[in-house]
């Protein structure tokens, strides 16, 4: 997959002219509904011997629209490059997103953007669709806009499980009450939160259970406090483990962490990359009277982990619908 980033000057220099078959949207997650309608787009490109490509923009313009959101994405950027490369997309368009994009017309990005960057052969898009300033264009202003280059603008039903429709909200706010399961039916694959292991305040090792320390990604997706059933990823290999989101309320810090227990490993593992993908939440966050109970608690917290993931084959990759 070809990947090409910046404003609107630099993709005029170094993107070349299409035509393209496109989409366009944000992807968060690239969940089922994002599968479908790529395979669909795939389908079409190959039809038309075009590229397929997908322009997505950078910042998520919720963060340039309502900064002060609580606004949390799925996934990292490079994860979501990666997913999309795997599933077969050819080309894909990161634009910058900013106040002056934000404020452009639909009509003025059709004719500024979209024609002269793209040249679209087709464009493929939910039936919901909506581009430009407010909002206000639809697909009939795509249409209508690019009738005389002779694109097809093509709308796709949403794509549905269990009778409701699959959408990056629906995903955050199944992670949010803790249903993780739901989550990943609807991703096709784990939930996970990547980032280097972080030094801690050692209370694992010093309780018999030493952990790999890693602090959430600003305005990434996070489950609720609790323990969890996770698979770690690891300098290359997967480990069954067990993770800990929450705050130590037993030892009275409110400072969030996600701590990792990967039995029967050890080294030193300091500055590394690892992958947390999560599988079921085994309980919540409470605290507990003394160390004694929460040491015991903490091996049957792992025991619970290990047996849930004992049949669980599903590894991190994308799994075809």
């Amino acid at each position: 997959m070809q990947t090409y980033r910046g404003d609107l000057a630099t993709l005029r220099r170094s993107l070349p002219p299409g035509p393209y078959a496109m989409t366009i949207g944000n992807f968060d997650g690239v969940h089922a509904g994002h599968q479908y309608l790529l395979s669909q787009l795939f389908d079409r490109a190959r039809s038309l011997s075009c590229p397929s490509l997908l322009l997505t923009f950078d910042p998520h313009p919720l963060f340039v629209l309502a900064p002060d959101s609580s606004f949390r994405m799925i996934m990292s950027r490079e994860r979501q490059e990666e997913v999309l490369g795997e599933l077969g997309l050819e080309i894909l368009v990161s634009l910058a997103f900013d106040k002056a994009l934000a404020a452009m017309a639909a009509k003025d990005f059709v004719s500024d953007v979209l024609r002269p960057l793209f040249h679209p052969a087709l464009i493929l898009v939910g039936e919901e669709f909506r581009f430009g300033a407010g909002r206000l264009g639809t697909l009939d202003t795509l249409s209508h806009e690019l009738s005389s280059e002779g694109t097809q603008v093509i709308p796709l039903s949403p794509f549905m499980e269990e009778g409701h429709r699959i959408s990056s909200s629906r995903i955050r706010k199944a992670v949010d009450q803790g249903e993780i399961e739901q989550a990943n039916r609807l991703l096709t694959r784990p939930l996970e939160i990547s980032g280097p292991v972080v030094r801690g305040e050692q209370r694992g090792r010093l309780l018999g259970f030493p952990t790999l320390n890693l602090i959430p990604p600003d305005h990434r997706l996070v489950p609720p406090p609790g323990v969890y059933a996770t698979r770690t990823r690891v300098e290359g290999v997967l480990h069954d483990s067990a993770t800990y989101i929450g705050t130590k309320p037993t030892f009275g810090t409110h400072r969030p962490v996600i701590e990792t227990h990967l039995p029967g490993f050890s080294g030193d593992l300091y500055g590394v990359d690892h992958e947390v993908f999560f599988y079921h939440r085994v309980r919540g966050e409470r605290s507990f009277p003394n160390v004694d109970a929460l040491k015991a608690q903490i091996a049957s917290d792992i025991d619970s982990s290990l047996r849930y993931l004992h049949d669980i084959v599903f590894e991190g990759s994308v799994r075809p619908l």
